[in-house]
């Protein structure tokens, strides 16, 4: 995940190319989904060139707040970007899919404890117990499902289980999920017809582009970002001037550089007095 509100597409470019080498050489992967859920708003630019870089995915969850409430009552959180270039077509294209409550845990599903002193009370599918209360929490969460159907074309949906800095203790996140998918598949699970799992990105994906959906498209950036009406992100664009300034510096000498020693490789119009 880069910055996209000020980084040229040079930046964009090493960052992604630093970060999948190092997949490449630590652990053999390639990866195919870009996740870029906290960036300050989107350009176009960018899902360009993750269609380049072999991304068949973009999911984000930060979008003006008149968007994503206009998106929600038209069921657009997900649809195909296509910026606008005449000569690659739909080769840059991309699917998108936007986070309908950023990147956190549904509401009263908090149990990292990095949430302390909001820690959510655990889960407990013992019926045998006094303190259970997994009907309840089921419950919320099939309020919760419900609510998010309406909100999306697909009959598969996606609820993230984390947050920032989550899983300090991944016992509590990965505990509690357990017996809530243990209540629900025992109670619920065939009398709504909704089954939940644990899943991956990927494993989503592929269910969401099973379902054979037409997408609707978008083609222009999503800037400004606001998350109210009078809170917007504008000036993280013209803030801390000086620092960015440099990095702008000193992407221009990489480039320069990078041109240079490209032509001498190549062995092209670059001679040994131009290094």
């Amino acid at each position: 995940m880069h910055d996209e509100a000020c980084t040229h597409f040079d930046d964009m470019m090493n960052n992604m190319m630093i970060g999948h080498e190092f997949l490449l050489e630590e652990f053999d992967y390639v990866p195919t989904i870009g996740w870029h859920i906290d960036p300050f708003g989107h350009s176009s630019a960018n899902p360009r060139l993750f269609a380049d870089m072999g991304f068949d995915t973009f999911i984000f969850a930060r979008l003006d707040w008149q968007d994503e409430e206009q998106r929600l009552v038209d069921k657009t959180m997900q649809f195909v970007w296509k910026p606008f270039s005449e000569s690659l077509g739909d080769s840059v294209e991309i699917f998108t899919h936007i986070l309908e409550d950023m990147y956190w845990f549904p509401d009263d599903m908090g149990y990292d404890e990095r949430d302390f002193p909001n820690v959510s009370q655990p889960i407990i599918d013992d019926e045998s117990l006094e303190t259970f209360n997994a009907d309840k929490k089921a419950a919320r969460m099939l309020e919760y499902a419900l609510h998010m159907s309406s909100n999306y074309r697909s009959t598969h949906l996606f609820m993230p289980w984390g947050e920032d800095f989550a899983y300090g203790n991944a016992f509590t996140d990965f505990g509690n999920g357990d017996a809530l998918i243990r209540y629900w598949s025992k109670e619920l699970s065939s009398k709504f017809n909704i089954e939940m799992r644990w899943s991956t990105i990927n494993q989503y994906i592929e269910a969401v582009k099973a379902e054979d959906i037409v997408w609707p498209s978008k083609h222009d950036d999503m800037f400004p970002y606001s998350d109210y009406p009078d809170q917007y992100w504008t000036g993280y664009f013209t803030s801390r001037a000086n620092s960015k300034s440099q990095v702008r510096f000193g992407q221009q000498n990489l480039l320069a550089s990078n041109k240079i020693f490209t032509g001498k490789v190549l062995d092209q119009s670059t001679s040994d007095a131009d290094l």
